[in-house]
């Protein structure tokens, strides 16, 4: 510790991690650069459980009322989340490289003098924070579930337990447990069976007790 932030042995940014950041046991940080834009004021603004990961150039961008939260064995790498009000992200999820996790956009209609006034907000604040220029909607996601390299998960989405992502999917809709969705919009192709149950887990379990 040095002053009100951690500082990783490893790492080639001198920045460190916040004080309001949380970070469970055997988790692993690459960096703390993807903590530069974290701005929460909230006491957690991140939770990092046991065991996950913060691979590569994985970037936390959190508004003074943002909170994440990221379960225990997920593995971010190389991610972009945007917060301005809640991402909760479940247990042994795997986010792949260059997704985006936003939950404020830019809708197509705002009127161009918002769209001003957003930018010289921004001009005049001097950490460039860009102020949301709609109201945020939480995304959640629950456990198991794998999101494919440079898909987008927009504003207000829940994506079910053990569900799959394709690849450059863009998603604005709820996806449904155990579903495999691709493509822009999303549509949903098939569904896998549910093999990560709690009542396969411990049959999975008593059979590995008994060898």
């Amino acid at each position: 510790m040095n002053g009100a932030r951690t500082y990783l042995e490893h790492d080639w940014y001198a920045g460190g991690i916040p004080a309001n950041v949380v970070v469970g046991k055997d988790a692993y940080i690459e960096t703390s650069y993807g903590f530069a834009r974290l701005f929460s004021e909230c006491q957690p603004g991140l939770i990092l459980g046991n065991a996950c990961g913060a691979y590569h150039r994985t970037t936390f961008v959190v508004g003074p009322k943002g909170r994440i939260a990221v379960g225990a064995y997920t593995c971010l790498n190389d991610t972009y989340l945007v917060c301005n009000d809640s991402i909760t992200i479940g247990e042994h999820c795997l986010v792949a490289w260059g997704v985006v996790l936003t939950d404020t956009w830019i809708e197509p209609d705002a009127p161009i003098a918002v769209r001003r006034a957003v930018l010289q907000a921004a001009a005049s604040d001097s950490y460039r924070r860009l102020p949301p220029i709609s109201t945020p909607r939480p995304i959640t996601i629950d456990d198991n579930v794998w999101v494919g390299f440079e898909a987008v998960v927009l504003p207000g989405v829940t994506l079910g337990r053990g569900c799959v992502v394709g690849c450059k999917t863009v998603v604005a809709e709820d996806v449904p447990p155990y579903a495999v969705v691709v493509g822009n919009p999303a549509r949903i192709i098939r569904f896998l069976e549910p093999d990560d149950t709690d009542a396969v887990r411990d049959r999975a379990l008593r059979e590995c007790g008994r060898d």
